[in-house]
């Protein structure tokens, strides 16, 4: 393990202990981030957030970038250092999400039904997140070993239907939250 702890926005440390969020964009990461506030964080904005810590996590050689030249389409994997390294939830972000992220945390104090629902929509997302993942990799696994088609083809079609369940599980969950809001 190394020395020194490394802090990181608490938001992204979470997503990123999820061992299933592995080989992500910065769109995925920034889908995940913004998943975790209620209110409407510009995208732009978390984003530029999130790039940041992942180029700081890259340079420090806990993240690792694969794939395309140009940032939208890269991939970032974790490294073995990730999983060797002290990495600390630091609630001072580097954006307004702070605020806000202290705002939604009084307020889920006061109503535990709603942090649960926001934990369950959370979670949902991440997997949502997986899932995808998977599917896309099924297709580039297909691509690379066609005489694999039956078999790759099946777990591609399970791994979308997981996708179809888990996008109406999110929606069911953010119906029963705004809901819940409204009480």
């Amino acid at each position: 393990m190394l020395n020194n702890p490394i802090k990181i926005n608490q938001h992204l440390y979470f997503i990123l202990m999820d061992e299933q969020f592995d080989n992500f964009t910065v769109v995925e990461m920034r889908d995940a981030y913004l998943s975790s506030f209620d209110n409407d964080l510009d995208k732009n904005e978390a984003r530029k957030i999130i790039y940041r810590q992942i180029l700081r996590l890259q340079k420090r050689g806990l993240l690792e970038k694969n794939g395309a030249n140009n940032a939208r389409d890269s991939r970032y994997k974790k490294t073995a250092l990730f999983y060797q390294s002290d990495l600390k939830p630091h609630p001072k972000g580097d954006s307004p999400a702070r605020q806000i992220s202290n705002h939604d945390h009084i307020s889920e104090c006061k109503d535990p039904v709603i942090h649960q629902l926001k934990e369950r929509l959370k979670q949902c997302e991440v997997d949502l997140l997986t899932s995808i993942g998977e599917s896309e990799e099924y297709m580039r696994l297909y691509e690379s070993f066609p005489e694999m088609k039956e078999h790759l083809e099946s777990q591609y079609l399970q791994a979308r239907e997981n996708s179809s369940k888990l996008l109406g599980q999110i929606k069911a969950i953010k119906i029963v939250l705004a809901h819940q809001k409204k009480l």
